[in-house]
C-alpha cells in the first residue's frame, strides 16, 4: 500500500513598507490624534493646524502657518501620549493666531502665567484638552492649577469669543 502525502506549503508575505509611506501612516496617525483631542470649533478656526511632516528626533515643532512637525518620538507614542502631544502643538497654533504677539507663540493676553511663557501655554492647552498632566522637557514652568483653570475657561468660551491677533504679528 501506498500513501502520499502532500505537505502544505503556506507562504506569507512581508510587505516592507517605504520611508514615504510609513511618515504618511505616522501624519495620519498623528491627525487622528489630533481630531480626537481638539474641538471642532477649534480645528475649523486654524485648519492648517495639523500634522504636515514627519521629522527624526525626540521633539516635535510648530511653525506659524507652516504645520506641525511630528517627531517619530512622539508618533510612536502610545495614543492617550500622542493626543497630548497633538495638543500641546495646537497650542502653539492658537497662539500664533490668538496670542497676545509679545514674542513669536506667546499665550493671551491674560495667561496667568505671563504671555512670554510659550511651552507653558502649550502644556496648559494640552492638560486641558487631553486631560493628560505630561511636561516636556523644555517646559521650564510647568502648568499651574490656576494656569490650567484659565486656559480651561478660555479654551471653552471657543474661537468667536476671542479676537484674532495675528494681523498684528511683528516678530
Amino acid at each position: 500500500m501506498l500513501t502520499l502525502v502532500i505537505a502544505a506549503l503556506t507562504v506569507t508575505t512581508v510587505g516592507v513598507a517605504s520611508p514615504a509611506s510609513a511618515a504618511t501612516a505616522s501624519t495620519s496617525r498623528a491627525n487622528s490624534a489630533l481630531q480626537s483631542v481638539i474641538p471642532g470649533a477649534w480645528r475649523k478656526a486654524i485648519p492648517d493646524a495639523r500634522a504636515t511632516r514627519l521629522i527624526s528626533g525626540k521633539s516635535s515643532t510648530s511653525a506659524y502657518r507652516q504645520g506641525i512637525w511630528v517627531s517619530r518620538f512622539h508618533a510612536a507614542k502610545p495614543a492617550r501620549l500622542l493626543r497630548h502631544t497633538m495638543a500641546h502643538e495646537f497650542g502653539h497654533h492658537i497662539a500664533f493666531f490668538y496670542g497676545s504677539q509679545a514674542i513669536y507663540g506667546a499665550a493671551p493676553t491674560g495667561f496667568p502665567q505671563g504671555v512670554t511663557s510659550v511651552e507653558t501655554w502649550a502644556d496648559c492647552v494640552a492638560a486641558a484638552l487631553s486631560g493628560v498632566d505630561k511636561h516636556g522637557t523644555n517646559v521650564r514652568k510647568h502648568c499651574s492649577r490656576a494656569g490650567l483653570r484659565w486656559t480651561k475657561a478660555w479654551l471653552k468660551k471657543g474661537p468667536a469669543a476671542h479676537p484674532r491677533t495675528d494681523a498684528a504679528i511683528h516678530w
